[in-house]
């Protein structure tokens, strides 16, 4: 069964109560990146969940996208269960870029 859903990464799920926790200074709040591809894996770990998601580039080449979300407990809490994203769910993630970032 596929899944669609809008996730916000760090640079958004984070601005929340965890906001005097992390800085988000690795992030560019300025920029918003939309990824639409399907859930190659997701890690419900601590100090953060970490999501993986396969997408094609602008050649069509697969880039894997590696996205940090709040803790477990901080998702679980928001209603979301190990059971709400599957590896093969199609997604779309959006949310604020690394200043880093090689595709941006």
């Amino acid at each position: 069964m596929k899944s669609s859903f809008s996730l916000l990464s760090v640079g958004l799920l984070l601005a929340l109560p965890a906001g005097a926790h992390h800085s988000g200074a690795a992030f560019d709040r300025t920029k918003t990146v939309e990824v639409v591809g399907t859930v190659a894996e997701i890690e419900w770990t601590s100090p953060h969940a970490r999501l993986k998601v396969d997408a094609k580039d602008a050649s069509g080449a697969k880039v894997t996208w590696d996205f940090e979300l709040p803790s477990a407990v901080t998702l679980t809490r928001r209603g979301w269960k190990k059971t709400s994203l599957a590896p093969g769910d199609e997604i779309t993630v959006t949310g604020a870029p690394a200043r880093d970032h090689p595709l941006i």
